[in-house]
């Protein structure tokens, strides 16, 4: 293995720069990756916008990944040449929820490539406990993707049982798009609503029928006349822009759920009258726990959730300025942005 390597840092907001580095060695309780993919989320996006105010410059991003054990570094349960993903959190490891099913709740979780480095170099250390196996016959950029799309899963698993529900999920990005097949794995009738067409397009092609243009049509009407005059039983709030919290609770039938997914820069004025008089149970929606990645790997490695068709541009490590770029000018239709690391 070479001792050199590249790695991508964003000096400053909108300033990529790559830069050559020694490759790192690992930590007792760390391991070395072999990075092969790592995908571009919206928080990426904000923060080489400057918009997150906790982010400290330089950093290096990335946070959804896949890759090849280099060095297990006497781990118990990997070996050199599994491939993985990682949770792309730290942990303090001594506190009660460390200690249960939901290590999301951690006090000093800190998210790697936003709180701390990521993963945008050619190889990195993690701490052992981040990394998670994968399928073999699972593609790199699909292994990539299971970080997002356990945040859906989480989602639906902390909304309860969504067999036989009516759900609608609102925003068709990402997120809302894995949000709606999540829950069309789970059983639930789901409706998605947008108001980006090829957004919808993809939607359908990962088959879900009921896709809603709300600028262009009542998205209220639509919802009752699929669902009934009720509305939804559980709505997802993928967006996180002014207005869409409260549009979740006008769409969710009396004694429904909410569940918000969207990530929100500024404080919210929301609509406590609705939200009583329907007697909406409302959940925020943190991250994930690591069986929600064992089931995002299931969902995807048994096809009942497809993230190929999702994936619109790949770029080389070295083009990670343009790959933002690229995402800006909207030059085609995005959804899904690869960095090829090998």
């Amino acid at each position: 293995m070479d001792s050199a390597m590249k790695k991508a840092v964003l000096q400053t907001p909108g300033e990529v720069v790559i830069v050559q580095a020694n490759v790192p060695q690992p930590l007792p309780g760390e391991i070395l990756l072999q990075v092969r993919n790592i995908g571009i989320c919206g928080s990426d996006i904000h923060i080489y916008e400057g918009l997150l105010p906790f982010v400290t410059f330089p950093v290096m991003q990335g946070h959804e990944m896949s890759g090849v054990v280099a060095d297990a570094n006497g781990s118990a349960r990997l070996s050199n040449g599994d491939k993985v993903t990682i949770i792309p959190r730290t942990l303090c490891n001594g506190c009660s929820d460390c200690a249960g099913v939901n290590t999301n709740w951690c006090s000093q979780l800190q998210i790697l490539g936003v709180h701390k480095d990521g993963v945008a170099a050619e190889y990195v250390c993690v701490p052992e406990y981040t990394a998670v196996k994968v399928p073999a016959e699972m593609p790199f950029d699909e292994a990539a993707m299971i970080e997002p799309l356990a945040v859906c899963v989480h989602a639906c698993n902390i909304a309860g049982d969504l067999k036989d529900k009516n759900v609608l999920v609102i925003g068709a990005g990402v997120i809302g798009n894995l949000t709606a097949q999540a829950a069309k794995a789970k059983g639930a009738r789901v409706m998605i609503a947008g108001r980006t067409s090829y957004r919808l397009d993809f939607a359908r092609d990962v088959g879900i029928p009921l896709c809603v243009n709300d600028k262009d049509e009542d998205l209220l009407a639509r919802v009752k006349n699929e669902f009934g005059e009720y509305g939804a039983d559980v709505v997802f709030e993928c967006i996180g822009v002014d207005s869409s919290v409260n549009e979740s609770f006008y769409k969710c039938r009396k004694g429904g759920t909410v569940v918000i997914l969207g990530i929100f820069g500024e404080k919210q004025l929301i609509d406590v009258y609705t939200l009583q008089d329907k007697e909406l149970r409302v959940i925020g929606s943190m991250l994930y726990t690591v069986p929600d990645f064992e089931e995002s790997i299931t969902l995807a490695q048994t096809g009942k959730v497809l993230l190929k068709p999702l994936i619109t541009g790949n770029f080389p490590l070295t083009e990670f300025a343009e790959a933002y770029r690229f995402i800006e000018e909207k030059r085609a239709p995005v959804m899904k942005v690869m960095i090829d690391i090998q």
